[in-house]
């Protein structure tokens, strides 16, 4: 035997084997659901044995979940019944009917049948009205959760009795909520779903970013500064002069034996010293200015705006 012929052989029996090990583990899950979903359908029974209904109805539900099937649907109506949820129940009674005939048990999917018809009269129902106004790009309803997709909007939907909460949503709008309050047996309400309110909008011409930076703001203020008390100074200083040429024409060297003279003479010293102060603050503040300037950072920590009859500067010094 050729040792490809051994190796053909060596694979295919363990394919035989794979395939055999999945089929048993695929039904010993089967199994263990099945009799997992039997331990909890019998417990839901003891339970509506003893009157509490309230606590079967879940154990029913995940019985079906683990292993369907049409005789737990019914037995899980019955429960919805008994407590009160009866558009639960009528469904599930006709979901139980389907799943009886598709087994082809006649008699309970007349059973359960007979059972949906006698409790139509005494579901209640719930409409969702969507005007034609309402009827925005990209709205959705939902309720309890659930979507409720457009086909649906108008029509009278069963619902159990309770508190139903009913939401819309839209893109660019504002969410819209409400409680749909629903007693009593054979009950219609309606539920009007206004237009949305949509978002407001930012005001015309706001929030143009100048894309200064903090820091750059800052030797802006300071550069402001610098040149105004540099013109203070100039201003001062051509007056100190003017007053010093006054001075000097009503004094005799150092002696002044005229009133203006003095008066010039005083008026030359103050404005000098105002014009050397704005001086040394215009140059501080254009020194301080240019180095804030050439060293801030390239982040943006400040927008400036403008809007009708403003300007705002916000940031982070």
């Amino acid at each position: 035997m050729t040792t490809n012929s051994l190796a053909f052989r060596a694979a295919f029996s363990f394919t035989v084997v794979a395939a055999a090990l999945g089929s048993f583990d695929a039904r010993a899950q089967e199994s263990g659901n099945a009799a997992a979903a039997q331990g909890l359908f019998d417990d839901a029974r003891a339970l509506m044995d003893a009157g509490k209904a309230a606590e079967a109805c879940p154990k029913f539900e995940e019985s079906q979940k683990l292993d369907p099937a049409s005789g737990t649907l019914v037995n899980l109506a019955k429960c919805y019944e008994d407590t009160g949820h009866i558009a639960s129940a009528w469904s599930t009674y006709l979901e139980a009917a389907a799943s009886a005939s598709a087994a082809g048990n006649a008699d309970r999917e007349r059973g359960a049948r007979e059972r949906a018809a006698a409790l139509a009269p005494r579901v209640s129902k719930l409409i969702i009205d969507v005007p034609v106004e309402a009827r925005i790009d990209g709205l959705t309803i939902t309720r309890d959760g659930v979507a409720v997709g457009a086909p649906q909007w108008g029509d009278a939907v069963p619902a159990d009795a309770g508190d139903h909460a009913v939401r819309a949503a839209a893109p660019g709008h504002q969410d819209w909520k409400t409680l749909a309050v629903v007693s009593g047996e054979g009950a219609t309400v309606h539920i009007s779903v206004p237009k949305l309110v949509a978002n407001a909008a930012p005001a015309r011409g706001a929030e143009k970013t100048s894309g200064l930076g903090a820091q750059r703001v800052a030797a802006i203020a300071a550069g402001g500064i610098g040149v105004v008390g540099i013109a203070v100074g100039t201003v001062f200083g051509v007056k100190a002069i003017s007053d010093k040429s006054d001075a000097d024409k009503s004094c005799n060297g150092t002696a002044c034996t005229t009133k203006q003279g003095v008066s010039a003479g005083n008026d030359a010293h103050s404005a000098g010293n105002v014009a050397t102060v704005g001086i040394i603050v215009g140059a501080v503040g254009v020194a301080a200015g240019a180095a804030l300037w050439f060293t801030a950072p390239k982040e943006n920590a400040v927008q400036v705006g403008a809007g009708p009859g403003n300007v705002q500067i916000r940031g982070v010094f």
